[in-house]
């Protein structure tokens, strides 16, 4: 097994999506839904599958799908999300720590298969085309073996997604849930745009 193949996959891929959007989205999606568990495994198999789809046969898809017409889906996608989270903030009331307001919605303890839905569709369209679905495909074609890089990019995926959920359940805490969802819907859309600009 050619472990330099897996880690070097593993290193480029999460120092390329720190920061990201789709770490973003993941902070966002767990502030907004309160159940990090389901935002964790749906973020986590949306950008496995878009690693797959880059380790298996990103030119494929490209040439089925234009490029073009992934990034104004991923675009709309943002802008659309931006906005349903900017009229939930505008409908609430709610201002403060959700740990010391009893009133705030907390994290159920049944599966959320909204918050699941919602994050695996976003992120899965988020990073098709994207620059790790296109580092994958690269190191794909160098290697004999394509599956250590994609072990490996999923793995630095999903530590990514692990520390945008751990991050996400901090600001909950710190910045009152309102403002938060504000910032938030206002940063989709933002990000929304400069994906459709061909920016981001």
């Amino acid at each position: 097994m050619e472990w330099s193949a897996l880690l070097s996959t593993f290193g480029l891929i999460f120092i390329a999506e720190l920061g990201d959007k789709t770490q973003l989205a993941v902070m966002t999606q767990t502030c907004k839904f309160r159940s990090p568990w389901a935002v964790f495994v749906g973020g986590s198999l949306a950008l496995t599958g878009v690693t797959a789809l880059g380790a298996a046969g990103g030119k494929l898809l490209s040439s089925i799908i234009p490029a073009e017409g992934i990034r104004y889906s991923a675009a709309v996608a943002f802008v659309v999300m931006g906005l349903l989270i900017w009229r939930e903030a505008t409908k609430t009331q709610q201002e403060g720590d959700c740990q010391t307001d009893p009133t705030c919605p907390q994290a159920e303890s049944s599966w959320d298969w909204r918050a699941f839905g919602a994050t695996f569709s976003l992120l899965f369209l988020a990073e098709l085309g994207d620059k790790t679905q296109l580092a994958v495909l690269g190191l794909a074609s160098k290697t004999p073996s394509p599956w250590l890089i994609f072990i490996g990019g999923s793995l630095a995926l999903t530590a990514v997604t692990a520390l945008g959920v751990v991050g996400g359940q901090q600001l909950c805490r710190w910045i009152p849930q309102q403002l938060l969802l504000k910032i938030s819907a206002g940063a989709f859309v933002i990000m929304g745009i400069l994906m459709g600009l061909g920016i981001l």
